[in-house]
């Protein structure tokens, strides 16, 4: 099975908005490319990637994506639009800032998306959704956002939910920068 990833991110003075009061507008932007590099890098050594395409607000260039143009729609909206002009193959939505993703957690939300048609990860709270694989093609709405692993089991209360710690470290807050920094991370 080969899957294609899709990772959303928000680029410039409206990116990573939430840590506006501990980085100033140039540190939040490169701290995103940053982290998405990091997170394309590993997609690319993973065997079941196909493909990774890029959504961002602005152009975005990593030699191994294809970029996709955010219309301004919203996040849902976005990656259901993508996904339509996709189709049902499988489909990987890994958001961007996952600085300690590794390819084993990749690796494990796809066999459980695998193994069930569909999974997710969520973030550290266990309230989120940092990554959701569609295996099999189903019907999906896309509801990421506050509360997002509730509304997103809802469409299947057996769906497989991971925690691991390189899909459930995102960077959002300032206390997510805290966490992170604790674990050697600089930024």
């Amino acid at each position: 099975m080969t899957w294609t990833a899709l990772v959303p991110i928000r680029i410039g003075i409206a990116g990573k908005s939430r840590l506006e009061t501990v980085l100033d507008a140039a540190a939040r932007e490169t701290l995103a490319i940053t982290m998405a590099h990091h997170v394309i890098d590993v997609l690319t050594h993973c065997p079941a990637i196909g493909s990774v395409a890029v959504v961002s607000n602005m152009p975005f260039s990593h030699p191994a994506t294809t970029w996709a143009k955010d219309e301004g729609r919203g996040l849902n909206p976005e990656i259901s639009a993508f996904r339509e002009g996709y189709g049902p193959a499988p489909l990987l939505v890994l958001h961007a800032d996952l600085p300690l993703l590794e390819e084993a957690d990749v690796e494990a939300l796809l066999g459980a998306a695998k193994g069930h048609g569909i999974a997710l990860a969520t973030d550290r709270a266990g309230e989120g959704t940092n990554a959701l694989a569609l295996a099999d093609g189903r019907p999906f709405n896309f509801r990421f956002g506050p509360a997002s692993r509730s509304l997103h089991c809802a469409q299947d209360a057996e769906m497989p939910v991971l925690q691991h710690s390189g899909l459930s470290a995102d960077l959002d807050t300032p206390d997510d920068l805290a966490f992170l920094r604790e674990r050697g991370l600089q930024f």
